[in-house]
């Protein structure tokens, strides 16, 4: 076997660069509204990228660069041209199209869905590209040099690792088990060839778009372009709701532990679009708790501390567990702390706790529970 391995031809790998921008489109120019988001991206060998840049650079610019030649910016004759240069070094493009998402407000739960909508703007067309790239070279590794816009990460996340650096970790666990290597990074548009061709492959699409809602046949793009559209049918996928809790978490300040167990929690799930359900809720810890509670209630202050736990235990559970909560399930405990209402709760909790043991929930509701739960057991060992 170890000689079999040591004789075995090694994998050719095929090299690619990606370049990823983005576009927005306005329901009104005059009112600024926004209403559709497109990402594009350009699969280019990496061998040609020096013939690229040089053809793209004396055509474009007369080779004397002066500024940044933009979509937005340029006629649709240059924009065209530029596409035109780019159409014989291509392996594929790419277009990402979803509705905008704007909430009038500047709180944190829209804050946190902007950063979600941004990194799964990215994610969903990589994991297509790695696909469509090992169809078309079934037996060589990949290398696959991504780069990104540093302006499209304006990150509304203060940790820097939550942004570009999650992106990266996710795109890096997306190739793992295909013989997929990634390089990964944000660039100056204005220093990078590839990125100011990405911004004029999206630009053209965002424009034909325009053109033919008015009924213009106005082509611009001289090559083929694979569309994703996405309708942000938000209940339906599992990686918007994966990434929703982890960067519902960062934001909101939990301890690096906290962040650890998720980061454990989330491996080997960001590749996946559906819901995993685990076969039973463990609460046999919090369980034993409240069996060894009750032979303590006879002093009111313990009794007082122990209700307060399990009422806040209670109402935790409830929004866990939302309309999954079966219909005997008690929401609200008695807040009364003598001896029998103190017991009286304690078997209401414990009969709440065993309705919901075989109650399946989602990967994320799994977690919250998971740090719920750990919390309340370190407040009854304190008790206890």
């Amino acid at each position: 076997m170890i000689l079999k391995k040591l004789f075995q031809p090694r994998r050719h790998t095929k090299e690619f660069h990606i370049f990823i921008d983005e576009s927005i489109s306005f329901q009104s120019q005059s009112d600024n509204i926004t209403e559709k988001f497109y990402t594009g991206f350009l699969v280019i060998p990496t061998f040609q990228l020096k013939d690229l840049y040089n053809r793209y650079f004396q055509k474009i610019y007369h080779s004397h660069y002066k500024k940044e030649k933009k979509s937005v910016n340029v006629s649709d004759t240059m924009n065209r041209l530029a596409l035109d240069i780019v159409k014989p070094f291509l392996t594929n493009a790419y277009i990402y199209q979803r509705p905008t998402y704007h909430k009038h407000d500047t709180t944190l739960d829209n804050t946190i869905m902007q950063q979600v909508l941004m990194l799964q703007s990215y994610i969903y067309p990589i994991k297509r590209i790695i696909a469509d790239l090992r169809q078309q070279n079934l037996v060589v590794n990949l290398k696959l040099n991504i780069y990104l816009d540093q302006t499209n990460l304006n990150s509304q996340l203060e940790s820097e690792y939550f942004s570009c650096k999650l992106l990266s970790q996710i795109i890096k666990n997306l190739g793992e088990e295909n013989n997929v290597f990634f390089t990964y990074q944000t660039c100056d548009s204005k220093q990078e060839l590839g990125i100011q061709m990405a911004d004029m492959f999206v630009g053209a699409y965002r424009k034909q778009e325009k053109y033919a809602a008015n009924d213009d046949n106005t082509t611009l793009i001289p090559f083929n372009v694979t569309s994703m559209i996405d309708t942000l049918n938000f209940q339906n996928q599992g990686t918007f709701l994966k990434l929703y809790g982890l960067v519902s978490l960062t934001m909101k300040g939990p301890t690096k532990k906290d962040l650890t167990t998720f980061k454990k929690f989330l491996k080997n799930e960001l590749d996946s679009d559906s819901y995993q359900y685990p076969k039973r809720n463990n609460f046999n810890t919090i369980r034993a708790k409240l069996t060894k509670a009750k032979n303590k209630t006879y002093q009111e202050e313990f009794n007082r501390k122990l209700v307060r736990i399990l009422v806040s235990l209670n109402k935790s559970l409830t929004k866990i567990y939302g309309n999954k909560l079966p219909k005997a399930y008690i929401k609200n405990l008695s807040q009364k702390y003598n001896r029998n209402n103190c017991n009286r709760t304690i078997a209401n909790m414990q009969r709440n706790i065993n309705k919901l043991q075989k109650i399946q929930l989602s990967i994320f509701k799994i977690f919250k529970l998971k740090l719920s739960l750990r919390r309340f057991n370190k407040q009854l060992d304190k008790l206890l």
